[in-house]
């Protein structure tokens, strides 16, 4: 559990310190920016990540796997991992730049479009995250892409005060994913040597793609959950109206991090503890689902309650219809927060499929749900149908558990004697890490 506080706690950093940073220089940009230039450019963005997701091979969860299979093969497996990657990244690049341009003639979708689909190239290199990973020094790159992010933030608002063109902001973001990765891939080099063809092994190669077409599926249709929304608002919609959305969803999908870096920094000592342990597998299981559900509960309530003020405060009069979308999608926070929990069972259960039926069929229900709302109720009817196709997940994902651990695990949730032994758990936990941190306070200011 240790290494997992450690793990968490470094992913908790990345993500708070890009969290206020992130959201701040967000806002500034979509006042300066305008609506319809926020927008189209969040709809390239959106386009490149969903071809990037594609890019990534099914490779961010396997690797992990992997790595800890062949901890004395490390750079051969990074080394072909990372070259299978760029290659499906240069041809997902070539194919979002080509479709873009064909749907939308406009110049600025082009140009939008041809700096945006970068990010899939550079997502290559995030196999190091996964070696960090499992090796327990996750700082070895949290610390640089955290220094980079926030100089680059910076950078934006000096941008934004001296009144840039979008194209200033293309650049910076594009520059800011080069100076992040040469780092990293830097390090990395120095430590094991530079990444290198003769390390690839097509053998590898072969099986892994053999094992990850339920992932690359899998992880496909997830970002299709996330961004449909977005390509159905550009063509059933206007720019402007997807602005409002894009700025409502980035405040509800903010808070995706916590979970996000629960999950992550869960999976290893989950495989550990389903070998040792399957019963205290199951219980520590039990608890992560009752406690994200109390969490994504609260927080759905409070942000709800405040969209209003939140919107105003944040993006100005311009973007005031995104109060009405946000009070609708931060209740999708809920079956995210769950969801998280059971696709890591899945996951360490090898129920790939389970995963890919689930987002296969929840993924028709958020296109049909935004079909029939978009034209009528615009980015509320897409909150909706996010909300709505979330939810199915998670339903789906239990329903096809044909094990029926997954049911005894979320009925456990609801379970109110054993949240309150969860909440008296974690408030003992909680106040033993304060007076221990009291305690060497006061012991470090005796004893200088």
């Amino acid at each position: 559990m240790r290494k997992v506080f450690e793990n968490s706690s470094w992913l908790l950093i990345d993500k708070i310190s890009k969290l206020f940073p992130g959201i701040l220089v967000l806002a500034l940009m979509a006042r300066h920016l305008g609506p319809r230039v926020f927008g189209i450019w969040n709809y390239t963005i959106a386009f490149s990540l969903i071809m990037a997701s594609i890019a990534i091979l099914g490779m961010d969860k396997l690797v992990i796997k992997e790595l800890m299979a062949e901890e004395e093969e490390t750079p051969r497996v990074v080394s072909t991992i990372a070259f299978m990657r760029l290659t499906a990244a240069l041809v997902c690049m070539g194919v979002s730049i080509i479709l873009v341009h064909l749907m939308n003639p406009d110049p600025l979708y082009l140009l939008c479009i041809t700096f945006s689909s970068f990010t899939a190239l550079f997502q290559s290199f995030d196999v190091m995250d996964g070696f960090y990973q499992v090796s327990n020094s996750l700082k070895s790159v949290i610390i640089p892409k955290v220094t980079v992010f926030l100089l680059f933030s910076l950078f934006k608002c000096v941008a934004i005060f001296c009144d840039a063109p979008l194209l200033t902001f293309l650049w910076l973001t594009l520059l800011e994913l080069v100076a992040t990765y040469v780092w990293i891939v830097g390090k990395y080099s120095l430590q094991f040597g530079p990444l290198s063809l003769r390390q690839v092994n097509l053998r590898m190669a072969r099986r892994l793609l053999g094992d990850s077409w339920v992932l690359i599926m899998a992880n496909l249709l997830v970002v299709l959950f996330m961004k449909v929304d977005n390509i159905l608002l550009n063509i059933l919609s206007t720019p402007e109206e997807l602005g409002n959305y894009v700025v409502a969803v980035r405040i509800s999908e903010l808070w995706y991090a916590l979970p996000t870096v629960v999950s992550t920094a869960m999976l290893p000592m989950l495989f550990r503890k389903k070998e040792e342990n399957p019963t205290a597998y199951l219980q520590t299981l039990g608890r992560w689902l009752r406690i994200s559900g109390l969490i994504s509960l609260m927080l759905a309530t409070v942000i709800s309650l405040s969209a209003g003020m939140l919107i105003q405060l944040l993006y100005g009069a311009a973007y005031s219809t995104a109060a009405g979308i946000l009070r609708i999608h931060i209740w999708s926070a809920i079956p995210v927060f769950l969801m998280l929990v059971m696709v890591q069972y899945l996951f360490v259960e090898g129920k790939y499929k389970l995963y890919l039926y689930s987002n296969m069929a929840s993924l028709m229900i958020n296109i049909i749900v935004n079909l029939l709302l978009i034209p009528h109720m615009g980015g509320k009817g897409a909150a909706i149908a996010t909300v709505a196709a979330y939810f199915s997940v998670y339903i789906l994902m239990v329903a096809l558990d044909k094990s029926g651990q997954a049911w005894s695990l979320t009925c456990g949730m609801i379970h109110p004697a054993r949240i309150y032994n969860d909440l008296t758990d974690i408030s003992h936990i909680l106040r033993k890490s304060w007076n221990n941190y009291l305690f060497s306070s006061s012991h470090k200011s005796i004893n200088p």
